[in-house]
């Protein structure tokens, strides 16, 4: 059910209007809540974008991301890296119902049309060494090491998972799976100590998100992540750039370099996660970019009206095969 695209960009769709509209990452505080359903209600979801969400690790946020794909059919979704935890899944195997709900609403969006775009991860990087010209059956869910889409106006964003620019990844595996054992304890210590709080009435302390957030901020200095980010932005000709692998949602206007002042400023999106964060990317129908906070439900999309998902605990033959694919070359 796979396509594989070579390790190079593959332009999604042509532009089909002039270069206008926002970018913005959506809060509390960017407008009343009235008036920013007001504003939703005249806009549609074409695009979603969406990274780290890490099935197979017991505090992924499957239940609310799988609420916001079943209300909404856009015409592209973008898997932005480390969909499947495989680091997770080789330690101890877990894979509860509501995984396979998800995978069913993923063929269900495929079945009606929607474009599903694949770009592995560290977690999930195993995708990007199995011949897929040779188990590939259809091209529901297409697999690329990045992507360049081209919004409704015209702009153009590549999308990639970001492992590429970390420097720690690349030259201390080792380092980042001893890191990957120690934050699963974490989350689960941290889940344990917050039952404990709500118990006690005493409001619940982020100890795992604060960690993992001042590693990847030290991880970033140290590997130069920005100003990588910042360069293959304009090698590949394009004005944002949309990674996941740090886990702190982010949208910020990148600043050239001090020998080339001039050089262009591509706008960078960090799409965060499904364990800490629940936050996605989303393209309206006027080619506007937006970062959407879930944890600020007067800012999430409405739902598309045509659609309501019927996904089931039972796999559909279209969602199993899928699932058989997207564990191709696990070992």
């Amino acid at each position: 059910m796979i396509t594989f695209l070579p390790n190079q960009s593959s332009t999604v769709l042509p532009p089909r209007r002039r270069r206008t509209g926002p970018f913005s990452r959506s809060s509390a505080t960017v407008a009343p809540a009235k008036v920013a359903a007001a504003h939703r209600a005249t806009r549609s979801v074409r695009s979603i974008f969406i990274s780290d969400v890490h099935l197979g690790l017991r505090h992924a946020q499957v239940d609310r991301l799988l609420s916001f794909l079943n209300s909404h059919s856009p015409e592209h979704l973008y898997l932005v890296g480390d969909f499947i935890d495989a680091r997770v899944l080789h330690m101890q195997p877990y894979w509860p119902p509501i995984y396979d709900r998800l995978l069913n609403r993923l063929a269900e969006l495929a079945a009606e049309g929607t474009a599903i775009h694949y770009t592995p991860g560290n977690h999930d990087d195993y995708l990007r060494h199995v011949d897929w010209p040779e188990v590939a059956e259809s091209n529901d869910v297409t697999v690329g090491e990045q992507f360049v889409h081209e919004t409704v106006d015209g702009r153009r964003v590549v999308v990639l998972h970001g492992d590429q620019f970390d420097k720690v990844e690349r030259q201390a595996h080792w380092l980042s799976l001893i890191g990957t054992f120690l934050y699963t304890m974490l989350l689960t210590a941290d889940r344990a100590i917050n039952r404990v709080l709500k118990w006690l009435r005493m409001k619940p302390r982020r100890i795992s998100r604060y960690l993992k957030q001042t590693t990847k901020r030290m991880v970033q200095w140290v590997s130069g992540f920005k100003s990588k980010v910042r360069q293959h932005a304009c090698e590949n000709d394009c004005d944002a750039i949309v990674c996941g692998h740090i886990h702190i949602p982010t949208v910020r206007r990148l600043s050239p370099t001090s020998d080339n002042p001039d050089a262009k400023r591509p706008l960078y999106f960090n799409l965060g996660d499904w364990v800490e964060n629940a936050t996605a990317m989303v393209e309206y129908g006027n080619g506007e970019l937006e970062l959407i906070d879930f944890d600020q439900p007067d800012r999430v999309p409405p739902a598309s009206a045509k659609s309501q998902s019927q996904a089931t605990d039972q796999l559909t033959p279209k969602a199993a095969a899928i699932k058989r694919h997207l564990f191709t070359g696990m070992g």
